[in-house]
């Protein structure tokens, strides 16, 4: 089983699109999908797959009311699955540790091929925690300056986050937040330095470093493409993650706008995506081999 996550740092981006049209791709491939809407505050898998007033959501798991093989629903695709998005609740914090880790333990149990995770948007705990915790991470952006920014900003929290777990594994967060703050006088200015100043000091946390550094690679989405030259601009900001963050990431792709799409979807269509347009279905096509191409690479390396 692959547990994907994808998310972003800014809302708008069109997350829920990529999840819904990743699972629904996968699905119509003859595997065993389940879509958890993740998106605390932001639920809508629910309205994307044309499933009005869901009966129960994650938050009854969450509270243990509830199993998640309890909470899946069937869709109108074979073999796709929902497990629908807290809708009603005003809490919009998330899910805190142990909630966390309980979840992905029980969707490792799924009786599924894939697990995709529809996560908020932004930088909150619950949403970098469960974005690392995944064995394939998407991030979706469009072609804004505001979005590739946001973007930035979410690959480096994404990082402090990972480092933050290191640093307390290996009990070295005093020690941290003391270099941190005499990072001038220790030639330390990024994370990566800092990473690399306690591997010197500290064989634990280099071996640990090591290992949690191989799992974090990103596969960037580019969405709402009005003009090919836009495509350009998430190259760039592939470029930008590699050489400035020395993080692995590819572009797997990009999806057109498609204002077709949106009237459909306005017009209460259930499961928009199966009467996407040849462009739509093209473009996520792309998308998911590019990702399993990538991915294959990625393990075939030493």
């Amino acid at each position: 089983m692959l547990i994907w996550a994808v998310g972003g740092g800014k809302g708008g981006t069109g997350k829920s699109l990529v999840s819904n049209g990743l699972a629904l791709r996968l699905a119509e491939r003859s595997r065993r999908v389940v879509l958890v809407d993740a998106d605390f505050g932001g639920a809508n898998q629910h309205t994307y797959c044309g499933l009005r007033n869901p009966p129960a959501n994650l938050g009854r798991f969450l509270d243990g009311k509830a199993t998640l093989e309890e909470l899946a629903l069937d869709t109108r695709v074979p073999g796709l699955q929902l497990v629908p998005g807290n809708l009603n609740s005003a809490n919009t914090d998330g899910m805190n540790s142990a909630q966390k880790l309980k979840l992905f333990r029980h969707l490792r149990r799924l009786e599924a091929d894939h697990v995709i995770l529809d996560l908020g948007a932004g930088t909150q705990y619950d949403t970098l925690d469960a974005f690392l915790l995944a064995d394939v991470k998407v991030a979706v952006i469009t072609p804004e300056p505001l979005s590739i920014e946001n973007f930035y900003l979410f690959v480096k929290n994404l990082q402090y986050r990972q480092l933050s777990g290191i640093l307390a594994e290996a009990h070295l967060r005093d020690q941290a937040r003391t270099i941190w703050k005499e990072r001038a006088a220790h030639g330390i200015a990024t994370v990566q330095d800092l990473a690399r100043h306690l591997s010197d000091l500290s064989p634990a946390f280099a071996e640990a470093y090591r290992r949690e550094q191989g799992k974090l690679k990103l596969h960037l989405v580019l969405n709402e493409v009005r003009e090919f030259r836009q495509v350009d601009q998430g190259r760039a900001a592939r470029s930008a993650v590699v050489k400035f963050f020395h993080l692995p990431t590819e572009m797997a792709g990009f999806i057109h706008h498609d204002k077709d799409m949106w009237n459909q979807f306005g017009q209460g269509s259930s499961l928009v995506l199966q009467g996407a347009s040849f462009a739509l279905r093209n473009d996520l096509d792309s998308i998911l081999e590019g990702i399993l191409r990538t991915r294959a690479r990625w393990e075939a390396q030493p």
